[in-house]
């Protein structure tokens, strides 16, 4: 790429300056010498700008772009922090400590971001010291947030929609889903790489593509891409820059991987964008079915089932995409499960969407139900069945349990009817405590009337039940009675 300052003007940058949340809050006089002493730079996707551990030489402020903040253990394991994008500050914590790196900074695409040296902070304070207290005040802001919310990433503005196969509906999807996020953020670019050419013509340079790119993105909430169903240049350029990348196939194909996606595989790199996985069902589908052969033949972080020109489903989709859906969270606790049922009916008589369910013990029973597209009406004729018309529980000699368990297993395979975890019109997964390992269970795949009868396994009164590895397996609610952090991750 071209000099890095050819990608810049004082406007853009004073631009830039004013919407900062930390050099905002300054003067104009202010900002104007922190706009000589920025440095403009160009970091391309995967690469590293910060590395932890190194001496602390300044801060960078993103202009475009979008950034991974990793914290890398000793084992060379690494947790996602954050994400940070245009406007966002980073470095920052070890300029004011004086303290190393405490953080690995790596481009999930090609980033511009402008450099303020140590030696030029100071000189910035020394002139206007409200600018160390706009940093700092900056800093405590963003370690508040991160003690109140935990390290949940925000979701990138650059969506890229790659077709698995060449079917009319996988092609037409990223036009329907940028129409949903529209109505979800405001005017929302679906680009192709007829309109590239169109805007850039062809043999454009990579500096005035960027420069478009940047454009688009500074003017939009959010900006989705169509890439090509071949791994051609357009592809390869759509899957470099996106933050999210999303996989859409007919849910009618083998599940086998295609040649693209050795192009999103290669492009993950320490980057690792997120990858979401759409399959298309015919409008009249009752349930999805076979999703594990698509999830077993690649590494997604979610996946989507959406029946071809129902809105809702779409809607649901980019509201995942985009980090703005509704998750409830079913709690155990034995009556409960009626009352949740009331919950879900007020929930859907105020215009509610539930993007995505999760639940412990009884919770898990209602959150499968719900998941499934269950009614209130057929989830209230399905307790009264289990309930009140038989006993669930089956008295046997108590040799494991007071039960046998055939009874409430029975009921929970009737009402599983026959799907995996995975085969559920919105997200689903439940909760059982491993007694072997000591920890929390997390069910998202695999039939779903193991899943459902591992989490309500009330010790004492029905048999544990065993994972694939041979774990005991009992009641959800034993360590985690609301598993409302996993559904947060």
């Amino acid at each position: 790429m071209s000099d890095p300052s050819e990608l810049v003007d004082d406007e853009s940058v004073e631009r830039l300056l004013a919407e900062s949340t930390v050099f905002g809050r300054l003067g104009v006089d202010a900002r104007m010498l922190v706009r000589k002493e920025l440095e403009p730079r160009v970091v391309r996707a995967d690469d590293v700008l910060i590395r932890q551990g190194d001496v602390a030489d300044g801060l960078y402020l993103v202009g475009s772009g979008r950034l991974r903040v990793l914290l890398e253990h000793e084992g060379g394991d690494a947790v996602e922090l954050n994400q940070i994008g245009r406007g966002d500050l980073t470095g920052e914590m070890a300029l004011i400590t004086d303290n190393p790196r405490s953080a690995t900074v790596v481009a999930v695409r090609d980033s511009h971001v402008f450099f303020l040296s140590t030696d030029a902070f100071t000189r910035v304070v020394q002139a206007h010291p409200e600018a160390m207290r706009a940093v700092s005040g900056a800093l405590v802001d963003k370690l508040m947030t991160t003690i109140r919310n935990g390290t949940a990433p925000r979701p990138g503005a650059n969506v890229v929609v790659v077709p698995l196969d060449r079917s009319d509906e996988a092609q037409r999807f990223g036009a329907r889903l940028a129409a949903a996020m529209e109505r979800l953020l405001g005017p929302v670019p679906f680009v192709t790489e007829r309109d590239s050419l169109a805007a850039l013509g062809r043999g454009s340079s990579a500096l005035a593509r960027a420069t478009w790119r940047d454009h688009l993105e500074v003017a939009h909430r959010g900006v989705v891409y169509q890439a090509a169903s071949d791994a051609g240049e357009w592809t390869d350029e759509c899957v470099r820059q996106a933050d999210v990348i999303v996989l859409v196939a007919t849910a009618r194909g083998g599940g086998e991987v295609r040649g693209v996606e050795e192009l999103v595989r290669r492009a993950q790199g320490r980057a690792r964008k997120r990858t979401e996985l759409v399959l298309l069902h015919a409008p009249a589908a009752s349930w999805p079915r076979g999703t594990r052969r698509w999830l077993d033949a690649r590494t997604v972080d979610r996946h989507h089932h959406v029946r071809i020109d129902r809105e809702a489903d779409i809607d649901r989709a980019a509201r995942l995409i985009t980090g703005r859906a509704t998750g409830v969270v079913f709690s155990g606790g034995g009556a409960r499960g009626i009352a949740h049922i009331g919950v879900v009916r007020a929930l859907l008589a105020r215009g509610v969407s539930i993007d995505a369910t999760a639940g412990s013990s009884i919770g898990a029973i209602v959150a499968g139900a719900v998941a499934r597209g269950d009614s209130p009406d057929d989830l209230a004729a399905q307790m009264r069945a289990a309930v009140l018309d038989r006993s669930p529980v089956d008295l046997t000699f108590p040799s494991i349990a007071f039960a046998a368990g055939g009874r409430v297993t029975q009921h929970i395979k009737d009402g599983a009817q026959g799907l995996d975890v995975e085969d559920t019109w919105c997200n689903f997964f439940c909760v059982s405590t491993n007694l072997t390992r000591g920890s929390l269970e997390l069910h998202t795949r695999g039939p779903g009337w193991a899943a459902v009868r591992s989490s309500f396994s009330i010790p004492g009164l029905f048999p544990p039940m065993r994972n694939a590895s041979g774990d005991v397996l009992v009641d959800g609610g034993l360590l985690d009675n609301l598993p409302v952090a996993p559904m947060r991750a």
